[in-house]
């Protein structure tokens, strides 16, 4: 996975995050600063089997304080904050939905796998759950450890129940406390946990599919 810097914002936007100087240094306090944008990109690796189906990624659902485009970073008093003058390129659901889509095309033995807008018919859909996307910073301050925990669910249209549930919770530290190093473990994990969602997706479609004997 590749990480781009996308651009350089012009307005000047209000972080309104607060943090001991101790805990975070510069990259979280209050004030005006210029909006840097962050995009993670898929990374190449070597392709599933191929299997014949077609897979559809729903917009994922995330969970409450990380519904937005900032880089949400948390703290072990249970303080969920941002980072200041920092953003994601999209909100964070369209950020995980593109990704997603890109890691699957880029590993998955599937025929096809679209995003949740397109008007192509897919027998099978994928719904991800965010329920931690942020970096964690230890009780006194220090570099953080960026978790990724992603629940997703493989079904049929039109059925309710599950063909497979994958639960991927990935953790891994930064190297340094700065943003383009924090950033890139954001996208070592998120690459980490939709890894195994792909994996495991293949795996269950190629078992649902292989006609049974006996």
């Amino acid at each position: 996975m590749s990480l781009r810097r996308v651009a350089a914002r012009g307005a000047l936007i209000f972080a309104g995050v607060i943090c001991v100087a101790s805990c975070t240094g510069s990259l979280l306090r209050s004030g005006r600063a210029p909006a840097v944008e962050y995009e993670l990109s898929a990374r190449g690796g070597a392709r599933g089997p191929r299997i014949a189906a077609d897979l559809k990624v729903l917009t994922p659902l995330v969970r409450a304080g990380l519904d937005t485009d900032w880089i949400a970073a948390s703290y072990p008093d249970g303080r969920l904050s941002h980072f200041s003058g920092s953003r994601w390129s999209a909100p964070l659901d369209e950020t995980i939905e593109q990704l997603a889509v890109q890691e699957f095309r880029a590993r998955s033995g599937l025929r096809n796998v679209v995003p949740a807008a397109s008007v192509m018919r897919s027998r099978y859909r994928l719904e991800i759950e965010v329920l931690a996307f942020q970096a964690r910073y230890p009780s006194g301050g220090g570099v953080p450890t960026v978790e990724a925990h992603f629940v997703a669910r493989l079904g049929e249209v039109g059925k309710r129940v599950p063909l497979v549930r994958i639960d991927a919770r990935v953790m891994r530290p930064a190297r340094a406390n700065r943003m383009s190093a924090i950033v890139a473990a954001f996208e070592a994990a998120a690459d980490a946990a939709l890894d195994r969602i792909v994996a495991a997706t293949d795996h269950g479609l190629a078992a649902t599919l292989t006609p049974r004997t006996g």
